[in-house]
């Protein structure tokens, strides 16, 4: 029979069946469209339901004897010794109420404290067993909201972007403590990389969940919206059953990502749960969601935790940034600090690095190599760009300053300045006003191209060092200097190109 039918044999109301068959206590035939086939044993099921609640059973109570594990004589027994002790006080309260309306106080003048201890005299012959009684079935369906929460499809899909973030922010978390490296995070802004780890979140998502719903009935986002999983009689799903739920949700809900389809997939979902229809991963396998707990924070728990995962990875980020060598450096460590930031700042460090003595573990160019370049329509010969081996100042076995020079021949515009912005952030380590909260790469980069940035000697200061750059030039127009970022070289000349950059701490 339909609900409709149902209703009109029962007199009881949609809403309430429809209650009563989330929490578990009925438990209808599906059809293949989806819809329910309501037989005459749930129609005396629903009776019987009704007969209970009428006489002040509680949910809980009615499922533990429906499933076995209390008797209808327990069940009664308990019930009837409650409300024998509410009785008691209800006729206790009546004598007090008469007796207080024949004394004709008035308000202003009531003393409460000889009433307070009438009340007060008999005692209780037993304690309720049960804690407040439940709503009766017309409350029940004036809070038909909360029944139907269950079948919020916006919650569902707000509680799984929940679990996502919190396992995307464990991994991410995971990869900056433990190699305290960013480029992880900065792919994941391209597309094509973000599909993927879109992917493997979801994919990770759905494999963790069946534990989750298997050791305490829901996962972390399911807990903020109040939404719970369980089997048609209460009890959790065991991991097989949670395997073939992921796995059908995977293909039925998510449609495996697949572009286009998937959102498909989840229109359809979404359609069946405003119907009050369950998906195929959780009908299909007698499952059925419901909402136990009324969640009234669940809009502003849900926000503060998804700021509070972001906050974590910014936090973890800025230390990751960090110079790992904080204090007065040895040449050892500035090296180390060198290698974080040439990581952070150049994905092609191979040219850049240094090893643990201070020396240039690749050089561009070798002493007294010469290349061809065409000039307009002439080909020079010059010297090719070489870098010295980095000099340092030290005290007391501690490093006050480094300096690195490059020298070459034809140069038509200024050299790339990455060696000298990367010791600068190592040496940044040993200043007295570094904060961890406040490295800024980009301050550091600008600071240094400021000097950097120009075929002329420079110099400046930048929290706490000091930045210098001497340049020698010849072979070029005596005009050239006037032009901050560009060379013209003297064809008959051979030209020669050095710049010397001093990076120390300030006093």
């Amino acid at each position: 029979m339909t609900i409709k039918e149902l209703e009109q044999r029962t007199g009881m109301a949609r809403a309430n069946i429809r209650f009563y068959e989330g929490e578990g206590l009925l438990s209808p035939r599906r059809l293949d469209n989806g819809y329910r086939d309501y037989s005459e044993e749930d129609e005396r099921t629903l009776e019987k339901i009704k007969l209970l609640r009428q006489l002040q059973l509680d949910i809980d109570t009615i499922r533990k004897v429906q499933a076995g594990v209390l008797t209808l004589e327990q069940a009664l027994f308990t019930q009837a010794t409650r409300l024998e002790g509410d009785r008691a006080v209800i006729e206790r309260a009546l004598e007090v109420c008469r007796e207080l309306e024949r004394s004709g106080v008035e308000y202003a003048a009531l003393d409460p404290q000889p009433w307070l201890s009438q009340l007060e005299s008999p005692r209780r012959t037993a304690l309720p067993a049960q804690p407040v009684p439940p709503p009766s079935p017309e409350e029940e369906e004036e809070r038909d909201v909360e029944p139907r929460a269950c079948y919020c499809p916006w919650q569902r899909l707000f509680a799984r972007s929940l679990d996502m973030a919190l396992y995307d922010t464990l991994i991410n978390l995971a990869w900056l403590l433990a190699f305290r490296d960013q480029s992880f995070l900065r792919f994941q802004t391209a597309p094509f990389f973000a599909a993927l780890c879109g992917m493997a979140l979801l994919a990770l998502t759905l494999a963790l969940e069946p534990l989750w719903l298997h050791c305490w009935g829901w996962t972390p986002g399911k807990w903020v919206f109040g939404l719970k999983l369980r089997n048609r009689d209460g009890s959790k799903l065991s991991l097989a059953q949670g395997w073939a739920r992921s796995w059908a949700l995977a293909g039925e809900g998510y449609g495996w990502n697949i572009p286009l389809w998937n959102l498909w997939q989840m229109w359809r979902g979404r359609a069946a749960g405003l119907e009050g229809r369950d998906g195929p991963w959780d009908s299909e396998y007698g499952y059925r969601r419901y909402t136990k707990v009324d969640r009234r924070f669940s809009a502003p728990a849900f926000v503060a935790a998804r700021a509070a995962l972001a906050g974590v990875v910014v936090l973890a980020s800025l230390w990751s940034a960090a110079p790992p060598c904080r204090g007065e450096l040895t040449v050892g460590e500035f090296t180390e600090n060198y290698g974080h930031f040439a990581r952070f700042l150049d994905s092609s460090t191979g040219t850049i690095r240094m090893d643990r003595d201070g020396r240039w573990v690749e050089a561009d160019g070798q002493p007294g190599g010469t290349i061809q370049v065409k000039v307009g329509e002439a080909w020079v010969e010059a010297d090719t760009p070489r870098w010295d081996e980095p000099e340092f100042t030290l005290e007391d076995g501690h490093v006050k300053a480094v300096t690195l020079r490059v020298s070459g021949g034809y140069l038509d515009s200024v050299p790339n300045s990455i060696r000298e912005t990367v010791a600068a952030l190592a040496l940044s380590g040993s200043t007295d006003g570094w904060r961890r909260f406040g490295l800024d790469i980009d301050g550091w980069q600008e600071a240094v191209s400021e000097v950097l940035g120009r075929c002329e000697d420079g110099e400046t200061e930048y929290r706490g060092l000091r930045i210098v750059q001497r340049v020698k030039m010849t072979g070029y127009e005596e005009g050239a200097r006037g032009f901050p970022y560009f060379m013209t070289p003297i064809l008959e000349e051979r030209q020669r190109f050095e710049r010397t950059v001093t990076i120390s701490l300030t006093e």
